[in-house]
């Protein structure tokens, strides 16, 4: 029942005529007031890192608000804030021009997939990733990627080149998933130098026909960008 209710709250949320946040009442399909979108830092539409393999974008600069909501999900199951990060990726993507190469006509031919979470631990980013998928008509699987081995928790490493060699040759695509989709969507919650989701182009580029069919086809999208060495612990987001 209580599943049933929260996700009808959430529905709500992304269907409605005021902010996300604030509750300001808002045109239609504007999820933040202007000043709700200066105070959570929403970018603006254009790719942080681009490579043959993927682009890679962050709807929101790191600030102590995106702190509070972003890991009060992330550590504390505040699920108060669902809607709101919901609210931050489908705003981003919306305000893409059409000449970033990403507006896809029909959305069945657009695919949605979170970083899967670590052995043993239960997805924080299923719940806004999937809210995201939902209200543009996306297809969402969050079963395709899995993690082949351990690795290292990312935030505890601060060089880029340990990075990326901690999580070389670590995700698995399932074969045969994306050959119809026109563009696939990788979501997490937190890209500092982009390594996890460069790992994930890898994984699809083992599945594609060409290196350019990833390119073209593989778009990364995160809540945030976090500088390298920010990380917190839990601990610190009270």
């Amino acid at each position: 029942m209580f599943i049933d209710t929260f996700i009808d709250k959430v529905k709500l949320a992304l269907a409605s005529s005021t902010c996300v946040y604030c509750e300001q009442k808002l045109q239609d399909g504007i999820k933040f007031c202007s000043r709700c979108h200066e105070k959570l830092g929403l970018r603006q539409p254009k790719a942080i890192l681009s490579s043959p393999s993927c682009s890679i974008h962050a709807a929101t600069n790191f600030n102590p608000n995106i702190k509070r909501i972003l890991y009060g999900h992330k550590f504390y199951n505040r699920v108060e804030h669902i809607p709101v990060l919901s609210g931050l990726l489908t705003q981003y993507w919306e305000s893409l021009p059409p000449s970033s190469g990403f507006k896809v006509v029909h959305p069945e031919n657009v695919l949605v997939i979170p970083i899967p979470p670590h052995h043993g631990e239960l997805s924080r980013i299923e719940l806004f990733a999937s809210q995201m998928a939902r209200h543009f008509g996306y297809d969402y699987r969050p079963d395709l990627l899995s993690w082949m081995r351990e690795i290292k928790p990312q935030h505890r490493i601060h060089d880029k080149k340990t990075r990326l060699q901690n999580i070389s040759q670590s995700l698995y695509l399932k074969s045969g998933v994306i050959s119809g989709y026109e563009k696939v969507i990788v979501v997490d919650d937190i890209t500092t130098t982009g390594a996890t989701f460069m790992e994930a182009a890898r994984a699809f580029r083992s599945e594609a026909a060409s290196p350019e069919e990833t390119g073209n086809k593989l778009v990364c999208l995160a809540v945030t960008r976090v500088p390298l060495g920010a990380q917190i612990r839990a601990a610190e987001v009270e």
